[in-house]
C-alpha cells in the first residue's frame, strides 16, 4: 500500500489548472477534428455544458499565443503529415497511389515553404 502524502493547496491547484489545461487542449482537438460537443463531452467525461465551456477557454488560449507559437504548432503538423505521406508512399502498391502521394507531397512541401517565408514570388516570365 502506497503511503499518503498531503498536498498542500498550492500543489492541489497546480495539479487542477495542467488537468484543466490538458482537457482544454483535448477539446479544442476534438473539436478541430469534427468531433461535436455530446461527443467531445463523452470523451472527457464532463457534460455538454462543461464540453462546450472547455472547448471555449481552449479556443480562448489558442487566441493569446504568438505568431511564432502558431507558426511552430504548423509546421509540426506540416511535418507530422509529411512522415505519414513518405510512409505510405513506401507501401503504396500501385503507381496511381505513389502519384496521388507524391501530390501530396509536393503540396505539403510548398505549404510548408509559404509558412517559413521561403515560397519564391511567382513571375509572369520564364527562367530564361
Amino acid at each position: 500500500m502506497r503511503p499518503t502524502v498531503a498536498k498542500s493547496k498550492r500543489e492541489v491547484a497546480n495539479i487542477d489548472a495542467r488537468e484543466r489545461v490538458e482537457l482544454a487542449v483535448r477539446a479544442v482537438m476534438l473539436r478541430r477534428e469534427g468531433t461535436d460537443y455530446p461527443d467531445i463531452a463523452t470523451t472527457l467525461r464532463v457534460s455538454e455544458t462543461e464540453a462546450r465551456e472547455i472547448t471555449r477557454v481552449g479556443y480562448g488560449r489558442l487566441a493569446e499565443q504568438t505568431a511564432d507559437e502558431l507558426r511552430t504548432e504548423v509546421e509540426d503538423r506540416l511535418n507530422d503529415l509529411l512522415r505519414k505521406a513518405h510512409l505510405d508512399l513506401k507501401l503504396a502498391d500501385s503507381q496511381a497511389a505513389r502519384t496521388a502521394l507524391y501530390r501530396t507531397i509536393l503540396a505539403v512541401e510548398g505549404r510548408r515553404a509559404q509558412l517559413l517565408g521561403l515560397d519564391l514570388p511567382k513571375t509572369g516570365h520564364g527562367d530564361g
